[in-house]
């Protein structure tokens, strides 16, 4: 810090000049050479003002930083959460379609079982029927025959 100039033996002499005692004199120049020391200069001031701007500057600096360092991870982030997104769908729409593909053959499997069922349903129910008319035309024949032996028709 720049000293300010303050002349001390100068001050005493006009103190003593005006009076005071040459001890009151020389205390009272000493009291002020200190106060004066302890100012702040002009000088020392503007320093510290440019140095709080280039400070300011800096953080300003810092900062323009940050925050683009912090758009470029967004960014970084977006384009990797879109990635995601869509390798995710594609997963899902293949595993959608291989579901779909497996209950489309159970499905066909299943009405072929179903056909095959239906069929040998047709064919009992046929059979039945034919054995049943088979029984019918026996019994009507015993019953003929019976009838005709009694002698009753």
């Amino acid at each position: 810090m720049a000293e300010t100039a303050f002349d001390t033996m100068d001050s005493a002499r006009k103190l003593k000049a005006a009076g005071i005692e040459a001890e009151h004199a020389e205390a009272i120049v000493e009291v002020m050479g200190q106060s004066v020391n302890q100012l702040v200069t002009r000088e020392h001031f503007n320093l510290t003002v440019e140095h709080f701007d280039l400070t300011v500057e800096r953080f300003d600096l810092t900062f323009e930083r940050f925050d683009a360092e912090i758009a470029r991870l967004s960014d970084r982030i977006d384009t990797g959460l879109d990635s995601l997104r869509t390798e995710l769908i594609a997963r899902i729409d293949t595993g959608l379609a291989e579901v779909h593909a497996r209950i489309d053959t159970g499905l066909a499997e299943l009405r072929g079982r179903i056909d095959a069922v239906e069929k040998n349903m047709w064919r009992a129910q046929l059979i039945s029927v034919g054995v049943l008319i088979g029984a019918i035309a026996l019994a009507t024949s015993i019953l003929g025959i019976m009838l005709t032996r009694s002698g009753g028709v």
